[in-house]
């Protein structure tokens, strides 16, 4: 069988399902927003970004958040993330960087919230060093609202 035979052998069939018509222009980003993928707080954070003047922004989402930058299990998961984060700025070159971490998290059964706030300000350092002249702004959100961590 030809190559152009079993293309179209094993091509898949799209069927629609929605219809929406999405903008085709290419944006730019207000922001790079890392968070956890935790949906308790998705809510909130899309609020708190709304009123923060942050329209269009790209979010990365990542088990225990911006830990992974900070505070990594092991190099390949930090290396990992900031190659997402690179993406969103080769491709929509974010405004600022936004590191967002919650309560109630699994990445850090336990510890205290002062624990992941350390984790943020790591990360913070990390992506300046490695993504420098972006602002970076760092938030913990609670479930009666968002903080900021100095």
């Amino acid at each position: 069988m030809s190559s152009a035979a079993r293309a179209a052998a094993t091509s898949p069939t799209l069927t629609k399902v929605f219809h929406f018509d999405s903008p085709v222009e290419v944006y730019t980003a207000d922001a790079c927003v890392v968070t956890c993928f935790d949906a308790r707080f998705d809510l909130a954070l899309r609020k708190f970004l709304k009123r923060r003047g942050i329209a269009l922004y790209d979010q990365v989402k990542i088990p225990g958040s911006a830990k992974v930058l900070g505070a990594p299990d092991n190099e390949a998961d930090r290396a990992f993330a900031l190659g997402m984060i690179r993406t969103s700025i080769r491709l929509h070159q974010p405004a600022r960087f936004l590191l967002i971490g919650h309560n109630d998290r699994g990445a850090y059964p336990g510890a205290p919230t002062a624990a992941m706030a350390g984790d943020l300000k790591l990360a913070a350092e990390f992506l300046r060093a490695n993504e420098p002249g972006r602002p970076v702004e760092l938030y913990f959100a609670d479930f009666d609202g968002i903080y900021a961590v100095g």
